[in-house]
């Protein structure tokens, strides 16, 4: 394990050239070098000490000779991984956390705003239609959080402030404060039967692909109600956009998808009491600095040979 001082450091793409503006006064007098585009960062890829970015366009590490930290500026590693020729000395740290206050209020905003058939309320109100759409009591209905990481626990938590039983799913067994119970992954389909609605919050992995898929859809009470906040890949769209308009589901909201933007082809478009809306559960408008003192914090601890906040298990992809 390498220690001592990082003299330069790179970000990579919009966001990133931001959070490190926001960084710039605690980093000393460190080289700040700000890559707007793919072939400005290949070309300085044998220069990279620490990168902050996301989605840096590598096939292949090998020559990053230098590298001592990769920091990613979202929660998920899946634009990273499965970096080939990535040194395993190098750290690799996440801004895991970070959203997880804003990505659960955007999740429960979601939830009541299906519950309350805000879709069907405001049609009604464009064709000037005084119609009334009876709407679903939260109160006392079964949440099934699939993930309890950060933002499966804060939405969870503000589940269970609205008065709802919540069942989590997790990789490993064992339980978490902020559920009544939690289960295993193996158990979705069982668990499914007995949600009134589900919220995604769990990281893309070949184990998390699809995990939302037909025979678990298939399992749903009828009526209930789909939140997806995590990554599009984690649900079936289109077995979700047929339940949907069959009517067996009572509305879905998606903030992120397989393909983005969504293809204008897409079935989810014009599906009943659905919400699309274009990945910005995340956002927030301090979510640059907060990822810029992570990333600071981050800095000193490769230097001092410390472990880093956030790891990235590059085994479990998150």
């Amino acid at each position: 394990m390498r220690v001592g001082r990082i003299d330069r450091v790179h970000c990579y793409g919009r966001f990133a050239i931001r959070a490190l503006e926001a960084a710039k006064d605690t980093l000393d007098d460190r080289e700040l070098v700000a890559c707007r585009t793919a072939a400005e960062f290949a070309g300085e890829l044998g220069r990279v000490e620490a990168v902050l970015g996301l989605g840096m366009p590598v096939d292949d590490w090998s020559p990053a000779g230098r590298l001592r930290l990769v920091h990613l500026i979202g929660s998920g590693a899946d634009s990273l991984l499965p970096a080939k020729g990535l040194s395993p000395a190098v750290r690799v740290a996440s801004a895991r956390g970070v959203s997880a206050p804003a990505m659960a209020e955007f999740a429960i905003a979601m939830l009541l705003a299906l519950a309350k058939r805000v879709t069907d309320v405001l049609a009604s109100q464009q064709r000037r239609e005084w119609r009334p759409h009876p709407p679903m009591l939260v109160s006392g209905a079964t949440l099934l959080v699939v993930g309890a990481g950060p933002v499966g626990r804060e939405v969870a938590r503000r589940g269970r402030a609205l008065g709802m039983r919540v069942i989590g799913v997790r990789r490993t067994a064992g339980p978490v404060a902020e559920f009544d119970e939690t289960h295993r992954a193996e158990d979705l389909a069982e668990l499914a039967a007995r949600a009134d609605a589900i919220v995604m919050a769990v990281p893309a992995t070949a184990r998390t692909r699809r995990l939302l898929d037909a025979g678990v859809l298939d399992r749903c009470r009828p009526g209930c109600l789909v939140v997806n906040v995590s990554r599009g890949e984690v649900v079936d769209e289109e077995e979700l956009a047929v339940r949907l308009r069959a009517g067996s589901l009572g509305g879905a909201a998606l903030d992120v998808f397989e393909r983005e933007p969504l293809p204008v082809t897409s079935p989810l478009w014009g599906a009943p009491n659905t919400i699309l809306t274009p990945h910005v559960s995340w956002s927030s408008p301090d979510y640059p600095a907060q990822v810029a003192r992570l990333f600071v914090e981050n800095l000193h601890r490769v230097e001092s040979g410390e472990p880093v906040i956030n790891p990235v298990d590059t085994a479990h992809g998150y």
